[in-house]
């Protein structure tokens, strides 16, 4: 199993400080024999009380593994992996007013542009696959499910994923992608190895 990798971030909602600033109580002696003494000046920093801080998993890789061209394209042939990215702690946070919201978005992508996420041979930029990210099992996808990037991007971290407020919360969610785009071509072509990024980023945001 791929190890997760981890988005973390501790933030306080109203970060008041407290910070105590104290010297050593006990007394140094500067003489002619010995003119050199060091003080230890020291402090502590204090989060507020209602603190909020999570940790969110997301996937190492999600693997399409081997594609394979159609032989017609009158029917959809779709690839389908399953991801998740789960809430594996939040503390510090009333749920009726906060979440941590996940955002999601294909690597490079901007504001009302491509809402395709895509993946590149490595060896030739200019050959490309495009998929599309579901909230759900594949299970559960029918003809008229959306997928998150349905429509332009509408934000610069990328489109809406999920909404966390306790801990344990999961998207169990799909990467679909249709091998029809494989249909007619020359496959010694576009032999090779693919890739792509989704770009993930977390934070909390009122509801």
């Amino acid at each position: 199993m791929k190890t997760k990798k981890m988005l973390t971030l501790a933030l306080a909602a109203a970060m008041a400080l407290t910070v105590t600033v104290s010297v050593a109580a006990e007394e140094i002696e500067l003489t002619p024999a010995s003119p050199e003494g060091q003080t230890e000046v020291t402090a502590k920093i204090v989060g507020a009380a209602g603190d909020v801080s999570y940790i969110i998993t997301i996937p190492d890789v999600v693997d399409f593994g081997v594609l394979s061209q159609p032989d017609n394209d009158t029917e959809d042939h779709f690839a389908d992996k399953a991801y998740k990215v789960t809430a594996k702690q939040i503390t510090g946070m009333n749920p009726d007013e906060q979440q941590v919201g996940v955002y999601v978005k294909n690597q490079g992508a901007t504001v009302g542009g491509d809402p395709k996420f895509y993946i590149t041979n490595k060896a030739d930029s200019s050959k490309s696959f495009y998929y599309d990210i579901y909230d759900c099992p594949a299970a559960q996808i029918a003809d008229n499910t959306a997928n998150i990037n349905a429509n332009a991007m509408p934000y610069a971290i990328g489109y809406k994923l999920v909404g966390f407020s306790e801990t344990g919360e999961e998207v169990n969610g799909t990467l679909r992608l249709n091998q029809n785009q494989l249909y007619g071509l020359n496959i010694a072509e576009y032999v090779g190895d693919y890739s792509g990024y989704m770009v993930f980023y977390s934070m909390i945001e009122d509801i």
